[in-house]
């Protein structure tokens, strides 16, 4: 096991939104080079980690895509009951099969990019514990993770709230809007580096196991508009992963790894990646046979809730169902890395530009949503037109589109809006090259911030 998780990891280039690169990144060229048609030199390992985030971005679009899909398709409120009817019949042999599949990638896509944001992290764990014990160096990990993270989620938290405004006000601005979750999440998981990063490996693993399983156990505040403050439950529990990427993923691991990929027959370890997610679905399937109810398994796999206390016997049993989902989560990353390719693509690339993917895909979507939901009774759109347009082409088009090198370019700004804000204020600050001139190296200027 511990060589197959070692394959998320990889010498990084870019990474996902949040996830930090290996301190051979330029200073100055964090998004330019995010923008170039070309990934630069990439190692069998990077390239291989570039396509992983491609396809999972990919999958996070595609995600949320089924939920919007899945919710539109039990509206009841329907103006025209014949015309609703109708639709829902011929939908209802086909919804089990979309539900276990929103399922089973909801299973791994984000526990993943969370894995590959912790490995690369890992200049965080090197200043916690001493190896790297230059101040200066220090200093600018924390700033920049304080400056693109903070101030990206502050950009964005704004953004959202005048998005979905009728639908989460009165305003709250410590309950995440969306996908805001993950960018303040990642600013908590960071700066815990330095504070738990110096411990043994073993006190780690039982610290985070016990926090992401003893969280259940509390109570999340909820804001007056509904929302959860800070998103707390999520922000514990995939606080695991985070660390399972900082510290267990090793880093001796993965060209090992992919080397006997080298030695085995790609058709066979697709083949073998793809039958175990298959018996994922096939899990999630037969869940809703024997009538294990749809909420309370989304429920279980996104983990935005604490557990119930219905009777006293309840949160024991989601504690131990929640062991039972990392176990689960760990096995469907890793049939997933199987079936991801080794050698670079068009793609590859792409894996680079996954911040704007993220950041922006739920905007596209929603309206779509709301165009859908406004028509959804019109006899002129059909149920097949709704599915190929809200499951299949809609979730490709939209991450390609913010996946294009020129979207990227353009939205530059919101993407680190302090840093670019910084750039038009000079006079607000000290000069910046004492370090340089004290003989700061190049790799000692290396960038933290994540660019994707």
């Amino acid at each position: 096991m511990a060589s197959l998780l070692a394959a998320f990891k990889a010498n990084a280039t870019p990474s996902s939104y949040g996830a930090a690169i290996d301190d051979d990144d330029d200073d100055d060229g964090v998004l330019e080079s995010a923008v170039e048609d070309e990934s630069p030199s990439l190692t069998p390992s990077s390239t291989y980690v570039e396509n992983a985030k491609y396809l999972l971005i990919v999958c996070v679009v595609w995600v949320h895509a089924l939920e919007d899909f899945l919710s539109r398709a039990v509206i009841v409120d329907a103006e025209s009951w014949s015309v609703r009817k109708t639709k829902i019949e011929v939908l209802n042999p086909m919804l089990p099969y979309f539900r276990a599949w929103y399922l089973t990638l909801g299973l791994f896509v984000m526990p993943l990019f969370t894995i590959i944001a912790g490995y690369q992290s890992k200049s965080w764990l090197e200043i916690a514990r001493g190896h790297d014990t230059k101040a200066h160096i220090m200093l600018k990990k924390i700033r920049h993770s304080s400056t693109s993270l903070l101030g990206g989620w502050v950009v964005w938290q704004a953004l959202y709230v005048l998005v979905d405004y009728p639908t989460v006000r009165p305003l709250q601005w410590w309950s995440p809007v969306g996908v805001t979750w993950f960018l303040l999440a990642l600013y908590i998981w960071r700066s815990s580096v330095l504070f738990f990063g110096g411990m043994k490996d073993g006190f780690i693993y039982t610290f985070v196991i016990a926090v992401a399983v003893l969280a259940g156990f509390t109570d999340t505040p909820v804001t007056a508009n509904g929302l959860r403050f800070l998103d707390w439950q999520r922000t514990c529990t995939f606080g695991l992963y985070f660390y399972v990427g900082l510290v267990a993923v090793k880093r001796k691991h993965v060209d090992s790894t992919l080397d006997k990929f080298t030695n085995i027959s790609t058709w066979l370890r697709v083949t073998v990646g793809w039958a175990a997610v298959g018996v994922i679905f096939g899990a999630f399937r037969l869940a809703e046979y024997l009538g294990v109810p749809f909420d309370e398994v989304e429920e279980w796999v996104f983990v935005a809730s604490p557990y119930g206390f219905s009777s006293w016997y309840h949160p024991i049993r989601e504690a131990a169902l929640r062991v039972v989902l990392y176990v689960c989560v760990i096995f469907a990353s890793m049939a997933f890395m199987l079936t991801v390719p080794v050698e670079k693509y068009w793609f590859t690339s792409y894996g680079s530009r996954t911040i704007v993917a993220y950041l922006l895909h739920r905007v596209l979507l929603n309206a779509y949503d709301e165009l859908c939901t406004s028509f959804w009774d019109d006899d002129d759109i059909s149920v097949s037109f709704q599915i190929t347009m809200g499951v299949f082409v809609l979730p490709l088009v939209v991450s390609q589109v913010f996946l294009a090198p020129p979207v990227l370019k353009l939205l530059s700004p919101l993407i680190d809006p302090v840093s670019h804000a910084t750039e038009k204020t000079p006079w607000l600050f000290h000069a910046a090259d004492d370090a340089r001139a004290s003989g700061m190296t190049h790799d000692d200027a290396a960038d933290v911030y994540p660019r994707s």
